[in-house]
C-alpha cells in the first residue's frame, strides 16, 4: 500500500515512511534466534573495538602534535591587545602614493634611472621583503632615502669642474701607473729573477709606488682581502655621513646595514669584476672596432707570443677549424674557397707549432736582440722593415751571402712576388667579370711560376734547394698541381722558410753585425759619434743642441732657409738716428673685438716704450697680441738658440678672457720681454737689439711666420718643455754633452715622481695636450730610446694636429669629454648599465666561468686589435718594434689582477677628490693607506736615520 504524502509534511519523513522494513527486521529476528546470547556479545564487540580505535587515534595525533609544537615551534607569547590593535592599524593603510620623481635635473637621465630603481627594488628588496610583510611603508621610506642621496649626488656633479679631472689628473694618474709598471719591470729584469716572475713585479711595483706617493702605499689595500673590506667599510662610513640625510645617518642598525650591502653588494663584485684581466681584455677587444683586426696583426702577436698557453688555445681552435673545412672539401663550386681556408688554416697552425718549439727549447727572438741593440745605442729594424726598405734588402742579402742563407731569402722573396703576382690578376679578373665582361684567370701562366720556383728551390734536383719537411714539399707540389690554384699555394712553406730566416743563424745574427750598425748610420737611424755610455737623452734634446735646433726650427716651419728674413716694416716704423732708446714694459691688458669682421674677440697688451728724441723723453704706446711675442720668440729661437732666460709663456689652446689671467699673462710677457732688453744680452747677441727694435716700433707688427708654423710651434712647446725637465741639464760645447752633477738629483725625483710633475701647471694652458703627449711617451718609452727615434716626434705631432684638420688638439680633447659627460651620454650609460643587469626587464643570469683556452685565445684577439688600432703613420714613424713594446707593455700590465685593483682605487678616489673637494678626502686616503707594512718600515728607517743623526751631532758638539 502507497503512503500519500499529507500537504505540509517533511520531505524526510516521506523518505522514511517509503522503506519496507519487513526485510530488516526478519533478517534481526533471524540472527537472534540463530546465534541467541552469543550474537548479542559480537556486536556488542564490534561497536568497542570500532570505538576503541578512534579514541587511540585521537590521543595518539593530539601528542603527536603537542610534541611537534614543543621541538620545532617554541611557544609564543600570546597576541597582546596592542599588537592587534597595530596590525588593525597597518591593513587600513592605503597604497604608496605618487611622488616627486626628479632627482638629477634632466629628465632623460631621469626617466633611466627610475627604471633602474624600479627593476633593483623588484628584484633585491621585494623579492625578500613581501614574503614578510605586506605593507609599504618600508618601502616607501628606503625609495625616498635612495632618492635623496640621488639628488645630493647630482647637485655634488654640477657644483664640480670635471674637465681637469678627465683632461689633466685622470691621464696622468694611467701614465703614472705604466711608469711604475714600467720602471718595475725593468728592475726585475735587471735583477734576472725568472721564478715568482709577476710576484717580483708586484712587489717592486708596490715599492716604487710609496717613492712616488711619498706617504702612502696602496699594497695592503690591493693584496690583502680583509684590509680591503676595512678600507671600503671606513670609506663608506664617509661617504655615508656626507650624502644621507641627517635623521637616517644617525639611525645605527640602518647605517651599518647599508654600509655592508655597499661594501659586499656593489663596491667589491664591482672591483672585483674590473681587476679581472680576462674582464678587461673583453672590454678592449670590444672598444676596439673589428676593422683593427686584421691578418697581420694576428699573425704577429702570434710570432711575438711568448706565452705557450695562448697558442696552445690558438692552435686548438685552428685544428677544429680545419676539421670542419676538410669536412666540405669534396669538390664543386666553393672547392678553391674551401682550399684556400685550409691553406691559411694550415699556415697559422704552422707558426703556433714553431712558436712553442721555439719557447719549449728557450729561444725568445723577442727579449735578447733588442736588449743587445739598446746597449749599443741602435734602432732595431724588424725582418718585415728590412724585406721592404730596399737599402735594408740589399744589405741584408750581402749578409745572408756571406753566410751562406741567400737560398732561403731568395725563396721567401720569390713567393712574395708570386703572391703578389696572383693576387693582382685574380682582383684583375673579378674586377672584369663584376663588368660584365667574362673572362677566366689564367691559372696556367700562374701554375708555371708556381712550378718555376719549386723546381728551383724545393725538388729534389734543385741546384739551390733549401731544406724544409718533404712533407711540407709535397702538400705544397699537391697545391700547385691542383685543379683550382690559388695565391696561397706556398703559405706552408714560406711560414717555415720565415722562422728559419728569423733564427739566430740569420737574423739575430745580422742584428748584432757591423753590417747592420754601417746600415743604421747610412740610414741616418743612429749618430756615428755615440753617445757616452748611460748618457739617456730627452725628447727634445736634439732640439735644445746647436747642431739640431735649425733641423727642428725648420721641420715646424717648413722653412728652407737658414737664414731669418729682414722684417718688412712699415715706414714710421724706422728708427731715426737721434732716437735713443731707455726703456719698455707691458702696462695693461685688453680686450678688442672685431665687429666688422666676425666678431672675433682677442686680448691686446699695451707696451709702453720710452725713447730719447733730441734730448728728450718720447713716450709711446704700442699695441701687441700674444701672437706677436710668439712669432717674435720663434725668430729669436731660431737666430739666437742659447739665448738663457725666462721663455715665453705657454699659449693657451682655450679662449680665456678672464681678468686675473690676463693679469697674469701680462705679467708673464713682461718678464720675457725684460729678459730681451738686458743691454749684456745686446752686447753677446749681435743683431738682438735690431730686432727688438722694430717689435718695438709704432704700427703694425707684421707676422714672419706662418699660422701652421706657430701652432706646430704651440704644440712642441710642451714636449720640449717636458723633455729638458726630465732630462739632465746639459751643456753643448760642440763636441758632445755634459751633465752637471747637480742635475741627476733633480732627474731622479722626476723619475721617481709622476707624470705630471715635470709640467709647470703656471707656466700655460695646453696640459691636456702635454699630458697626452708624455703619457705617449711613458707607453713606447721614449726616455730610453735613441735620439734618432726622438727627432721622429717632430712628424709625430704633425700628423696629429693634420687628424684635427686645422683646429688646436686641446680644443678636440675638451670638446669630446663635454660630450661624453653630457646629460645625453649620462643617460646612454645607464641604458647599457639597465640592459646589461635586466635585458628585457628581467634580471640578467650570473655570469659563466669562461674556460681556460677561451681567456687565452681572447688575450690574442686583444693584443691583435690593440696593436691594429695604432695608425699606420705612427707605426711607420715610430717603428714596428717600437710600437709592438709599447702596446704588448700596456697588455702585459692589465694583466696583473692586483695591479688592476690599484688603478682602479686610484681613480675611485680621484672622483671622490674632486667631488668632494673641500672634505680633505686627499688627508683621508692618507691615513687609510698608513697600515701599510712599507710605509711603517719606511718611518721607521727615518727615526733611526734622525736618532744617529742626532747622536752624531750631540758627539760634535762635545767634541
Amino acid at each position: 500500500m502507497r503512503y500519500i504524502q499529507k500537504p505540509g509534511e517533511d520531505p524526510g519523513f516521506q523518505m522514511l515512511s517509503n522503506i519496507d522494513w519487513k526485510w530488516p527486521t526478519l533478517g534481526v529476528f533471524l540472527f537472534l534466534v540463530s546465534f541467541g546470547n552469543f550474537g548479542l556479545l559480537l556486536i556488542v564487540y564490534f561497536l568497542c573495538i570500532l570505538v576503541g580505535a578512534l579514541v587511540i587515534a585521537v590521543y595518539h595525533g593530539r601528542q603527536i602534535s603537542l610534541q611537534t609544537q614543543k621541538t620545532d615551534f617554541p611557544e609564543l607569547p600570546k597576541p597582546q591587545l596592542g599588537v592587534i590593535k597595530i596590525m588593525k592599524t597597518m591593513e587600513n593603510i592605503t597604497k604608496i602614493k605618487n611622488f616627486d620623481k626628479r632627482m638629477t635635473g634632466a629628465s632623460v637621465i631621469d626617466e633611466v634611472l627610475q627604471e633602474v630603481l624600479k627593476h633593483a627594488f623588484r628584484d633585491y628588496i621585494k623579492a625578500w621583503y613581501r614574503q614578510i610583510s605586506d605593507h609599504d611603508g618600508f618601502l616607501l621610506d628606503i625609495r625616498q632615502t635612495v632618492q635623496k642621496v640621488a639628488i645630493t649626488f647630482a647637485t655634488r656633479s654640477k657644483e664640480v669642474d670635471w674637465m681637469p679631472y678627465f683632461t689633466q689628473r685622470l691621464v696622468d694618474d694611467f701614465a703614472s701607473h705604466i711608469k711604475l709598471y714600467r720602471r718595475a719591470t725593468d728592475k726585475v729584469n735587471m735583477s734576472s729573477k725568472e721564478a715568482g716572475y709577476e710576484e717580483h713585479v708586484v712587489s717592486e711595483f708596490f715599492d716604487l709606488e710609496l717613492e712616488m706617493e711619498k706617504n702612502m702605499c696602496r699594497d695592503v689595500v690591493c693584496l690583502d682581502p680583509d684590509s680591503e673590506r676595512q678600507y671600503l667599510q671606513d670609506l663608506s662610513e664617509v661617504l655615508l655621513f656626507l650624502l644621507l640625510p641627517q635623521e637616517d645617518f644617525h639611525n645605527k642598525s640602518f647605517r651599518y646595514i647599508l654600509r655592508e650591502v655597499l661594501v659586499n653588494g656593489i663596491f667589491l663584485p664591482t672591483i672585483d669584476l674590473m681587476s679581472d684581466p680576462d674582464y678587461v681584455n673583453q672590454n678592449i677587444a670590444w672598444f676596439c672596432t673589428e676593422r683593427t683586426l686584421t691578418n697581420e696583426t694576428f699573425l704577429q702577436v702570434a710570432k711575438s707570443s711568448i706565452d705557450i698557453d695562448e697558442l696552445e688555445a690558438v692552435k686548438e681552435i685552428v685544428e677544429q677549424n680545419i676539421h670542419k673545412w676538410r669536412s666540405k672539401d669534396s669538390g664543386g663550386i666553393d672547392d678553391a674557397l674551401v682550399k684556400q681556408n685550409l691553406n691559411s688554416l694550415v699556415f697559422v697552425k704552422t707558426i703556433c707549432e714553431g712558436r712553442i718549439k721555439r719557447l719549449i727549447d728557450g729561444v725568445d727572438d723577442n727579449i735578447d736582440i733588442s736588449d743587445i741593440c739598446r746597449a749599443r745605442n741602435i734602432f732595431i729594424l724588424s725582418l718585415d722593415e728590412i724585406i721592404e726598405n730596399n737599402i735594408a734588402l740589399a744589405v741584408f742579402i750581402e749578409f745572408m751571402t756571406s753566410v751562406g742563407g741567400q737560398m732561403y731569402l731568395f725563396f721567401y722573396l720569390n713567393v712574395e712576388g708570386f703572391r703578389a703576382a696572383a693576387e693582382q690578376q685574380i682582383r684583375a679578373a673579378q674586377q672584369r667579370a663584376m663588368g660584365g665582361e667574362a673572362t677566366e684567370v689564367d691559372l696556367e701562366s700562374l701554375r708555371r711560376a708556381a712550378l718555376i720556383i719549386h723546381d728551383q728551390y724545393l725538388s729534389d734536383k734543385a741546384s739551390s734547394r733549401i731544406k724544409i719537411d718533404s712533407e711540407i714539399v709535397k702538400r705544397t707540389l699537391q697545391r700547385i698541381k691542383s685543379k683550382f690554384l690559388s695565391e696561397s699555394v706556398f703559405d706552408e712553406v714560406a711560414a717555415k722558410v720565415y722562422q728559419i730566416l728569423h733564427t739566430e743563424q740569420y737574423y739575430e745574427k745580422f742584428l748584432q753585425s757591423n753590417v747592420y750598425t754601417k746600415l743604421m748610420e747610412d740610414l741616418g737611424l743612429v749618430k756615428e759619434d755615440r753617445l757616452e755610455e748611460g748618457d739617456n737623452i730627452s725628447i727634445d734634446d736634439n732640439i735644445s743642441m746647436k747642431s739640431g735646433s735649425s733641423l727642428g726650427n725648420e721641420d715646424l716651419a717648413n722653412d728652407s732657409s737658414d737664414e731669418i728674413p729682414a722684417p718688412a716694416l712699415k715706414p714710421n716704423m724706422a728708427q731715426s738716428d737721434d732716437e735713443e732708446f731707455i726703456s719698455a714694459f707691458i702696462s695693461q691688458t685688453g680686450i678688442v673685438k672685431e665687429a666688422e669682421k666676425s666678431g672675433k674677440t682677442y686680448a691686446v697688451f699695451a707696451v709702453r716704450v720710452t725713447k730719447k728724441v733730441n734730448g728728450e723723453d718720447d713716450i709711446q704706446e704700442i699695441y701687441r697680441r700674444y701672437s706677436d711675442f710668439h712669432d717674435l720668440n720663434m725668430l729669436v729661437q731660431e737666430k739666437f738658440p742659447d739665448l738663457p732666460g725666462p721663455g715665453l709663456p705657454g699659449k693657451t689652446m682655450l679662449k680665456n678672457m678672464n681678468q686675473e689671467f690676463l693679469e697674469k699673462r701680462r705679467k708673464s710677457l713682461d718678464n720675457y720681454l725684460q729678459n730681451l732688453l738686458n743691454p749684456q744680452l745686446w752686447d753677446e747677441n749681435k743683431g738682438l737689439k735690431d730686432l727688438l727694435m722694430k717689435f718695438l716700433a709704432q704700427g703694425l707688427w707684421e707676422k714672419h711666420k706662418s699660422d701652421l708654423a706657430r701652432k706646430m710651434d704651440t704644440i712642441v712647446n710642451p714636449l720640449r718643455t717636458a723633455g729638458r725637465a726630465m732630462a739632465p741639464d746639459h751643456i753643448v760645447d760642440g763636441l758632445g754633452k755634459k751633465f752637471r752633477s747637480d742635475s741627476l738629483g733633480d732627474r731622479e725625483k722626476l723619475e721617481s715622481g709622476k707624470v705630471a710633475a715635470s709640467i709647470d701647471q703656471a707656466a700655460g694652458e695646453n696640459i691636456p695636450l702635454r699630458i697626452m703627449l708624455l703619457l705617449m711617451d711613458e707607453v713606447f718609452d721614449l726616455q730610453h730610446k735613441n735620439q734618432w727615434l726622438r727627432r721622429r716626434i717632430v712628424p709625430i705631432l704633425r700628423q696629429l694636429l693634420k687628424a684635427t684638420y686645422g683646429d688646436t688638439i686641446n680644443r678636440k680633447i675638451v670638446d669630446h669629454v663635454d660630450l661624453m659627460t653630457s646629460a645625453e651620454q649620462m643617460a646612454e650609460y645607464l641604458k647599457k648599465l639597465r640592459d646589461a643587469f635586466w635585458p628585457d626587464g628581467v634580471l640578467a643570469e650570473p655570469r659563466t666561468e669562461r674556460d681556460h683556452n677561451t681567456k687565452m685565445r681572447t688575450r690574442i684577439v686583444c693584443k691583435a686589435k690593440m696593436l691594429g688600432s695604432v695608425s699606420d703613420d705612427m707605426k711607420t714613424l715610430m717603428g714596428q718594434e717600437v710600437i709592438r713594446k709599447g702596446v704588448t707593455r700596456v697588455f702585459d700590465m692589465f694583466q696583473h689582477r692586483q695591479l688592476n685593483r690599484r688603478l682602479v682605487y686610484v681613480f675611485l678616489e680621484g672622483v671622490i677628490i674632486t667631488l668632494f673637494p673641500h672634505n680633505k678626502f686627499s688627508d683621508l686616503f692618507c691615513k687609510l693607506h698608513s697600515r701599510s707594512s712599507r710605509l711603517k718600515a719606511k718611518e721607521e728607517m727615518a727615526k733611526s736615520a734622525s736618532m744617529k743623526d742626532s747622536s752624531i751631532r750631540k758627539r760634535t758638539t762635545k767634541r
